[in-house]
């Protein structure tokens, strides 16, 4: 990393509540390439909105069946230089990318987002990750925008998560009533080429987009390679938005500090996007 993209003020918020919304934002070009690359996966997957839509970067690695007509261009904005400084100016300097995600939600009748704490089943340990939600569309109150609990991330823990058997949710598995306070809650209302960036143990969810233009957003995983992403103990494999037993990993920064890998497995260079560090990559796993 050449210079700061976060400022002092920026890692302390993101220290204190959680989460935050950076200064930095995809603009012109790059703007225009993402909405694009939107409007083809929805054009070409209809029958995957309202729903996760898992790891166009890599298509093929889950059980969706995800159509992608250029999954370097996704790879490509999941490693955006600028992005990956910010995420290492909080998670350190060897960064693995492990996943990313489109979440649609249509105009009008976009389903609800149930208030949880992401890594329920993320086979990670220690459990680490920030996330990056890059809105490619408006994205506020009316049409079901994040929302987040402020300092929610402190106690570092998963909490009870109960199942809701309803269509009109994206996340059915919510956490439990008495695991925080939603009179605190924090709208992250975001204009296209914003991003929040959020701690995997920070509880949010979003509310039924009832506004009448789309609300799509591109996230980004990524953890410290200081831990373990444990392929062969990945739960609920056959699940759509899950499959983390066959989920590639790429390393985006740095080196393979962990470098627990199963048989003939391998953590895959980024080959395109990010800067490449100083340092190189050891043989490890993409079961890291």
């Amino acid at each position: 990393m050449t210079e700061s993209v976060l400022s002092p003020d920026e890692i302390a918020a993101y220290r204190r509540d959680g989460y935050i919304v950076p200064r930095f934002r995809l603009e012109g070009d790059e703007l225009a390439g993402l909405q694009q690359a939107v409007a083809d996966l929805v054009e070409d997957n209809p029958t995957l909105l309202d729903q996760s839509i898992v790891a166009p970067h890599v298509p093929g690695s889950g059980v969706q069946g995800v159509k992608v007509r250029r999954p370097d261009y996704w790879k490509r904005v999941a490693l955006h230089p600028r992005i990956v400084d910010m995420v290492e100016q909080v998670v350190g300097p060897d960064i693995v990318l492990w996943g990313t995600t489109l979440f649609y939600k249509r105009a009008l009748s976009g389903p609800a987002t149930g208030w949880h704490r992401d890594g329920q089943v993320w086979p990670i340990k220690p459990l680490a990750t920030t996330s990056v939600w890059i809105a490619a569309t408006e994205s506020t109150a009316r049409n079901g925008c994040l929302r987040m609990i402020p300092g929610s991330h402190a106690a570092q823990r998963i909490g009870e998560h109960v199942f809701e058997d309803r269509k009109d949710m994206i996340v059915r598995r919510s956490l439990a009533r008495d695991e925080f306070d939603e009179s605190t809650a924090v709208d992250i209302e975001l204009e296209p080429g914003q991003m929040v960036m959020f701690d995997v143990y920070t509880v949010h969810g979003a509310t039924h987009n009832r506004g009448d233009v789309p609300r799509a957003g591109y996230a980004l995983r990524f953890m410290p390679s200081t831990s373990h992403f444990d392929h062969d103990g990945a739960e609920r494999r056959d699940e759509p938005g899950y499959a983390h037993d066959t989920r590639p990993l790429f390393l985006a920064r740095g080196r393979d500090v962990c470098g627990r890998g199963r048989s003939g497995a391998r953590l895959l260079p980024a080959r395109e996007g990010g800067r490449r560090r100083r340092r190189t990559a050891r043989s490890g796993g993409r079961g890291r």
